[in-house]
């Protein structure tokens, strides 16, 4: 354990990290922490994304009541408006790409727009969808070529990763199509890889630390 604080409190942030229900200073001193090495918060992340994961499939569809959603639309629309210069200025950093018309300010992406760009690991392009500054958060497409590599690193945030085509692979994993891998913040991954080239959605923080390769034991 490298706790500053007592394992219940740990537990507790732990949990309130997986579920996004922390603040953003109590969101990166928890980062900070999971950072300096502690595996037991790093593990009880991943558990607690696990779990709520599993909580939310497990919960059988409802329909919401007729009018529900143009209610709340009609709501957000309103406290945009009431909202002052700033703060609407502000919030339209984060809109990239492209809204619908008359979509009250939802964001929609086609898949003809936004820019593909090349990243410093040949082979490897990326497009950004959606930027959450209050969570310091990136939405993006990852696109990996075949035989395409990206070096092994550590994640400053917690990073989710969906992927949509071909495959991913690492020293001790194989990803494909519609498999999903979260990686806790601190996390360290090795080097990934891809045979038949990969598709990726991916929501994490601006960039990682890059680290020298890891020797596994076999």
């Amino acid at each position: 354990m490298n706790h500053t604080q007592t394992e219940d409190t740990a537990c507790e942030l732990a949990a309130l990290y997986a579920l996004g229900a922390l603040d953003r200073e109590e969101a990166r001193s928890f980062e900070e922490h999971l950072g300096g090495g502690c595996a037991a918060c790093a593990v009880d992340v991943a558990e607690f994304v696990k779990t709520g994961a599993a909580l939310a499939w497990g919960t059988p569809p409802r329909t919401p009541p007729e009018g529900v959603r143009e209610k709340l639309l009609a709501r957000v629309s309103a406290q945009a408006q009431d909202a002052p210069p700033e703060a609407r200025a502000a919030s339209s950093e984060a809109r990239p790409a492209s809204t619908a018309a008359g979509a009250l300010d939802l964001l929609v992406v086609r898949a003809g727009e936004g820019e593909w760009a090349e990243t410093s690991d040949p082979g490897v392009s990326v497009k950004l969808l959606f930027v959450d500054r209050e969570h310091d958060t990136y939405t993006t497409l990852v696109r990996m070529s075949p035989g395409a590599r990206v070096p092994a690193h550590r994640h400053r945030g917690a990073e989710q990763c969906l992927v949509l085509e071909g495959d991913l692979r690492t020293v001790t994993n194989v990803l494909h199509a519609g498999d999903f891998n979260c990686a806790p913040a601190g996390s360290i991954h090795d080097e990934l890889t891809t045979e038949q080239g990969a598709l990726l959605l991916i929501v994490a923080p601006e960039s990682y630390e890059v680290i020298k390769p890891r020797s596994i034991p076999l």
